[in-house]
Parts: structure tokens; sequence; C-alpha cells
């Protein structure tokens, strides 16, 4: 058994079986929904005070509904709300008769700063008191719209200004979370999976900022219940509005869009629906032939069956397409014709109970990308994947201090993948495989004391073709708070995190796509030990600080093998192991004019794989640092009024150096000639025809960094009210003062001596965008 598993199997069993016997004397249960007064659900902070002393505090979920327990006695309830009037009324608990509220709210004026200051802390500040182990970061979607963009706001660009991200360079929002290759980040929109997110060869990502409601994002510690991936989860939520008719629109550099929303306040329905399509094909047509466009679409519709009883649906579809098939061959010597795309439909359906919750979901999600060359009919090149999800999960609170969860589910994959030209199969897989999980999670805590979290997972994967793997991932989670408040806290947890599946996608490119390919005879899974400590602090109600440290292990990670035998069907990619530890501190600001956070991060990451280059049949192992070892990464991002009205945002990245291999030499290359039977017929050098150019000898492998990384980013944004709705005009510039951040270096051996250029990044870049709302 690992050290992990050491560390966490008995504690886990302790947890697991004492957790019950602590119980306290019986505690009355207050359930239901708050809605506005026209029938949409709400979300809310509910409290209960004895005597003006508060007893218990919480919120409602997504779906308006809440459950708080407390001892039995007659309470006065407040519940308040942004933009309503509180709603304060007397409620009598008695044990073993659950009270149940329909709560109606009323729109009223308040002051916006002081109710939305402490709705934000409330949710922030019940994670920390709730929650042991799991670091999570939010990003709201007021946050997103300010954190400065590529022409709109994205929510997988914004992620990078959290503690433990790294994104390596300009051109590609994919990102890398404590020492984690990107294909190892659970990206869920509502829920459901979503393979390669983004656009443009992931230049930004398919996630509509007019859909999103709040994205969050789990760097470490997550709970039993998250499976597949083995870095970070980042669950984005969609927004579907308040039920009331509202039409958002937007032009930006990148793409139009307009989202529309509505619902049926009688029948608890609310939807929206949104569309985006790049622009610059048809604004160009009468002139010239622009190659490239996105298109995607995408709803949300959450339905009250009852007041217990909801249903949400989501649904994607989108995709990229470069054309240049329709060129004329003397104007475009290589045309291509290339697409990619996603598609995800969930349903999840969400029941709440006496003393708990029961969610069954049910979703498909599918990436894929083709390839052709016109002029080469004997080119193929695709790459699909498919993912078919069932699962259950039930939460219950049976004493006041211990909550159980537990849960299973069944996810279907497939894939298919294959490059060839010229009657040559250079790359060829094709394969599904079937995932069984399940997991039991236990959360007990004494408030302002103790919280512990124990629970596990078993996975079982069924490859075809391949064999049978059974995977037990325990996981534990610590939180002491000190001082006798809920103020300050240290934390501990340890788990282990499984996958099976990988991206082959080369990440030292810039711009690319995930080439997915499933575990099985070929490929191994990929099993991560990881364990993290921290501290936690609210010091006032302005001040959030934390601070974590971290260690993780990883067997069984990919790399494409680049020189590979196309005659060998298990040669294309390599095995290897990796390391990471560092730490991570976040310290935020909130309710002032001016606020915001700093991030600051430490990594160092290894890999080690058999040496490409050894030129020997057994090749000896290499150990280097990947492209995302960035060893410091510093983020500040602040909101602040600018004048007349404007509302700015800012962002500063300053990062070390990512690692490069170092070309070191050039020097002339010859080729043998040899006669039929074997017999050499001269040596090299002995005739012109010799020569095969010139081969270039590469240093220690990623030995180099390149030079410190640091960019200026500044948006501001305004809103101007008319009578038929709000006009939001908003600038970016990026990279403001015009840093020349180094992509790749290129060395030209033929001066003496050699000299050395680059291409940077990102030069500065304004972009403006519209957006409207009525």
């Amino acid at each position: 058994m690992s050290w992990v598993g050491r560390f966490v199997a008995l504690p886990c069993l302790s947890a697991l079986l004492c957790a019950p016997l602590s119980g306290q004397q019986a505690a009355a249960v207050l359930t239901g929904r708050v809605v506005d007064a026209s029938g949409p659900v709400l979300a809310a902070d509910l409290v209960l005070t004895l005597d003006d002393d508060e007893v218990a505090r919480g919120e409602t979920d997504a779906d308006g509904t809440f459950r708080i327990e407390a001892p039995p006695a007659r309470y006065t309830l407040r519940v308040t709300r942004l933009g309503y009037a509180e709603d304060v009324r007397l409620v009598t608990l008695t044990a073993g008769a659950p009270v149940e509220l329909a709560i109606q709210l009323r729109p009223a004026a308040v002051l916006l700063e002081g109710v939305g200051v402490e709705a934000e802390r409330s949710r922030e500040r019940l994670r920390f008191e709730e929650t042991a182990g799991a670091s999570v970061r939010e990003i709201t979607s007021d946050e997103l719209k300010l954190v400065p963009g590529i022409g709109e706001a994205d929510p997988i660009r914004a992620v990078e200004v959290l503690p433990g991200v790294v994104s390596t360079s300009d051109f590609s929002s994919s990102f890398h979370v404590r020492g984690g290759s990107a294909d190892q980040n659970l990206i869920l929109l509502d829920g459901t999976p979503i393979f390669s997110p983004f656009h443009l060869g992931g230049f930004f990502s398919v996630f509509n900022a007019d859909m999103v409601s709040r994205a969050e994002l789990a760097s470490g510690g997550f709970e039993a219940r998250y499976g597949g991936r083995v870095s970070s989860v980042l669950s984005v939520e969609s927004d579907p509005g308040d039920g009331a008719f509202a039409v958002d629109g937007g032009v930006s550099l990148l793409a139009t869009r307009v989202a529309v929303s509505g619902g049926a306040g009688d029948r608890d329905v609310r939807w929206r629906v949104s569309g985006r399509r790049s622009y610059f094909d048809k604004l160009l047509a009468p002139v010239a032939e622009f190659p490239y466009h996105l298109q995607d679409l995408q709803a949300v519709a959450e339905v009250g069956l009852s007041l217990r009883d909801r249903l949400r649906f989501t649904a994607y579809t989108g995709d990229d397409v470069l054309d240049f098939s329709q060129l004329e061959d003397e104007d475009f010597p290589l045309r291509i014709d290339w697409s990619w795309g996603n598609d995800v439909v969930g349903l999840r359906w969400d029941r709440s109970l006496d003393r708990g919750r029961l969610s069954a979901r049910a979703s498909y999600t599918r990436f894929s990308t083709s390839l052709t060359f016109p002029d080469f009919g004997d080119t193929d090149f695709r790459s699909r994947i498919s993912q078919r999800s069932f699962g259950v999960d039930w939460n219950l609170r049976p004493l006041p201090l211990l909550e159980i969860g537990a849960g299973a589910g069944v996810d279907d994959f497939g894939f298919d993948n294959l490059a060839s030209t010229g009657g040559t199969v250079f790359s060829e897989g094709l394969g599904t495989g079937t995932q069984y999980g399940g997991y039991l999670q236990t959360v007990w805590g004494r408030p302002g004391t103790w919280l512990v979290e124990a629970g596990a997972r078993i996975d079982h994967w069924v490859p075809a073709p391949g064999e049978p793997i059974t995977e037990v991932s325990p996981r534990l989670a610590v939180k002491r708070f000190l001082g006798g408040s809920s103020r300050w806290a240290i934390n501990a947890s340890a788990g282990r995190y499984t996958q099976f599946l990988h991206s082959l996608r080369d990440e030292e490119l810039p711009l690319g796509l995930d080439i997915w390919v499933l575990t099985g005879e070929r490929t191994p899974h990929v099993v991560s030990d990881q364990l993290q400590v921290g501290i936690e602090a609210f010091p006032n109600d302005e001040w959030t600080f934390s601070a974590e440290a971290y260690v993780r292990t990883f067997d069984g990670v990919l790399t494409f093998n680049t020189t590979d035998d196309p005659n060998d069907d298990f040669d294309d990619v390599l095995v290897g192991d990796g390391l990471s530890w560092g730490a991570d501190l976040f310290v935020r600001r909130s309710g002032t004019p001016v606020n915001g956070w700093i991030s600051a991060s430490f990594l160092k990451a290894d890999r080690t794989f058999p040496d490409l280059y050894a030129g020997t049949v057994e090749r000896p192992e290499v150990t280097y640092a990947p492209i995302f070892d960035r060893r410091l990464d510093l983020d500040l991002v602040l909101r602040f009024p600018a004048p007349r009205g404007w509302e700015g945002g800012l962002r500063l990245n300053v990062g070390t150096g990512t690692p490069y291999t170092r070309p070191v030499a050039s020097y002339a290359a010859y080729q043998p000639r040899f006669l039929k039977d074997g017999g050499r017929a001269g040596w090299a050098g002995d005739s012109d025809d010799d020569f095969a150019g010139y081969a270039v000898l590469l240093g220690e492998r990623n030995a180099e960094r390149y030079p410190v990384y640091h960019r200026l980013d500044v948006s501001f944004r305004r809103d101007y009210q008319k009578s038929w709705g709000v006009l939001t005009p908003h600038v970016d510039l990026l990279n403001v003062y015009n840093q020349k951040n180094v992509l790749f270096y290129f060395y030209d051996y033929e001066t003496t001596p050699a000299v050395r250029s680059g291409i940077s990044m990102f030069p500065f870049l304004p972009t403006i965008g519209l957006e409207v709302r009525f």
C-alpha cells in the first residue's frame, strides 16, 4: 500500500465507523424554497436567531431550496437577497416534525454595496466553515467580465488568475494545475464533462460569458464524488435567468453573440438560449475569402416539478471550420479542410428530502476533429471521443453533526483515431471502455472546532481491448479551527486519484488539438497520490487569506512518441511518471471600492520518460521539467472605479520563464552509399550526393529557461441606462506596455557566430466590444 494509502486508510475506517456514535440531541429541521414574488426561484441567505443571538445560518441551493437544523425552539427567521426586501417571520421548530416553508421575496430598493458584499462573503464563509479539504476558488459573472480578455470575457482564461494555475502561452487558454497536464483537468458544464472546450485551436474557450453564472476551480483535495481526472475540477454553472423575458447581445473582436431568456412564473420554469458566430468570413465575403469561422449554440432550462423536485437541462453544440479548399492552387500551395467541435447534452433531477437530497443524472458528450487535404485524396486524419454517463447521488444528514454522501455511476467511452497518407498508417487507435464507479463520503464536525471528511471511491475499468482494472481511492481531510472561532483554521488532506484517458497533444505547441485515447492494452491509467496542508483565515469582513503546500505523484502519464515505427502498433506513446510539489498563497479584499486579490504560486514539476533521442534499443530514462514548470507565478487582480462612471479591471501577471531545450551546435551530416548486396559504395563525404544537410546537437532536455514573463492588462466598461434597456461598451487593453514575451527561439547556424532570434507572444493589443441588454 502506498504512503497515501497508509495515511488515509485507518483514519477513513475510524471516521466511517465512529462518526455515528457521536450523536447529539435530536435537532429540528427547517426546509423550503425561496422564490421571487412573480415565480422564479432565488438564491438567498437565511439566518435563525433566538433572543437576537444567531443560532444557525444557511443559504439556498441553485434551485432555491434550503435546509437548516437547530435545537427545538421558537426562532426569528430572516431571509435576505440583494435587490429584495428582507423577509422576517417567526417559526417554531419541533424535533421529529420538519417544518417546510415557501418564501416569496419582493423586489425593493436596497443598499447595493452592503447587501451585495454580505451575500458574497456569506457564500465564501460557508464553504470555509463546512468544507474540510477542498481548495476551491470562485469567479462570479461580474468578476469574469472585469478580468481583461481578448475581446470578450472567457471563464477558462479567467481561471489563470487563480493560485496554482499555470498558462504557458498567450495563444492558448489550456491551463495546468499544480503540476498536472492540461488533460488531467475535469471541466464540467452544469455537471456534464466536456473534453476540449476550446475554439481556434485553444485560443479561447467555448463558454459564452452571457450564459455563465459562476466558475469554480477545485485545485486540490476534492471529494470522493469526483472521479475521472487527477489534477483539478473546473465547474462552469449556466445561468437560466430569473424567468423574465430578456435579451443579452454583444459584438467583440472575436464574434457576435445573443442570449434570450424567459420562463413561466406560474409554472416555475426558467430558460436561456444563446448563439454565437464569428463574422469575418461574412464581412469580407464581397472582397476576399476568409477561411475560418466558428459557431456555437447553448441552452439551459430549469423546471420546478414541485416544491421538492426540479429538472435541469443543459445542451451545447459548436464547431470550428478552417477551410482552405476553396482557394486556387496557385494562391495557396497546401489546401486543407479542418473542422472540430463539441456536442454536450445533460439532464439532472434533484429531489429535496427531509434530511438530505437525491439527484439522478444522465449526459452525453463528444469531441471530434477531422483534417483532409483536397489535393491528396489518400490522406485521412480524424480523432473522436465520446462519453455517456448515468449516475445517482444521495446525501443524508442523520445527525446534526454528521453528513453522509454516497453515489454510483456508469460512464461508457469510445474513441477512434487515425492518421494515414500514401497507404501508410502512421497512427491508429480504436477502442471502448466502461467505468463503473461508486463512492462513500462522510463529513463530521463540531462548529468552530473540527471538520473531518473521510471517504473513498472505487472504480472498475473495463477496456476493449485490454484487461479490467480496479482502483480504490481513499481520501481524508481534516480542518481544525483556531482560537475558538470560525475565522482561522489549519487543514490537511490526502487522497488518491485515478484517470483512465489521456490526451496525446504536444503541450509545447502554442496552438493545437487534443487527441484522446483510453486506457487499454497500449496505454496505462494514471494514479496520482496527493498530500496538502494549509492555513485559511477571515481576519475581518474585508480580508480573506489562505496558504497551502502540496506534493503530488503521477504514475502512468503519457507523451507522444515522435520516433515511433509505423510498422509497430505498440510504440505510438511513451509511458512515464511525474512529481510535483509547491505552495500557493491567496489574499483577497472585498467590500471596498477598490477590491481584488493577489495569488502567488511556487511550483517544481518533473516528468520522467524513456529518452526519445538516445539512439539505442533500450532507451535510458531522462528526467526533465515539463513546459508548465513555471517556478514562480504572481497575479494581481483589481476592480476599481474609473472616471465618468466607468468601472475598471486590472491584471498584472509576472512569472519566471518556462523551460526549453537549447540547441548547442550544428554539424554537417553525411549519409553512406550502399550497394544492393549491402556493401558500401563509398565513404561519407566522397561525393556531394552524400551530404544530408545540417543537423543540430541538442543540449540537456528542457535545461534552459526563457526570460521572465510579465504582462499588464486593463479593462474598462460602463453601463448606459436607456429607456429600452442597457448599453455597455467595454475596452480591453492587453499587454499595455508592449512587453515582448518570448514564445520560441530560432537559431541560424549558417552565420558565424550563430544568431538567435525569437518569436514573441501578444504585442500591445487593444480591443473593443459592445453589449446590449433589454
